[in-house]
C-alpha cells in the first residue's frame, strides 16, 4: 500500500471555514482526502496511509463548535446552484447498509438487507 503524502485540491473549500482551527483545518482535510484516496477508510487504516495523519489521536482528538460549523457548510452549498435550496426538491431514500464488524459505531444494528434476505449486523 503506497502512502498517501498530500492533500487532495478538492479540499481546499475548508480554507473558508471560520470555525476550524489550523490543526482542526489539516485533520479536516487528512480525512476528506482518505475518503477518496485511501483503500482503508478506518481511522486506523487512515493513520497507517494518509502522511499528514500523524496517528489516529490527531484525528479524533478535536473538537469545534458544530453549529458554527454546520452553519458554514450550509452557506457554502448555497453559494453553488447544484446545490442552492429551492422550492423544487427531491427526498432520495438509499436503503444501502454497510456490514459492521464492531459493536463502538453509533447507531449500528441487526438491520433488513434486501440483497442478503437476511438481517445484517449494520
Amino acid at each position: 500500500m503506497m502512502p498517501i503524502t498530500d492533500l487532495l485540491s478538492c479540499t481546499r473549500v475548508f480554507d473558508d471555514l471560520d470555525s476550524l482551527s489550523s490543526a482542526q483545518l489539516r485533520h479536516a482535510k487528512t480525512y476528506a482526502t482518505s475518503l477518496v484516496a485511501a483503500s482503508n477508510k478506518t481511522v486506523a487504516g487512515i493513520a497507517r496511509q494518509v502522511f499528514p495523519a500523524n496517528g489516529k489521536r490527531a484525528l479524533t482528538e478535536y473538537h469545534c463548535d458544530e453549529d458554527q460549523f454546520n452553519h458554514e457548510r450550509l452557506d457554502g452549498l448555497q453559494e453553488h446552484g447544484e446545490t442552492r435550496w429551492s422550492k423544487d426538491a427531491y427526498i432520495i431514500l438509499d436503503d444501502t447498509l454497510t456490514e459492521k464488524t464492531g459493536d463502538e459505531v453509533p447507531g449500528i444494528g441487526m438491520f433488513y438487507g434486501h440483497a442478503k434476505n437476511d438481517t445484517v449486523w449494520s
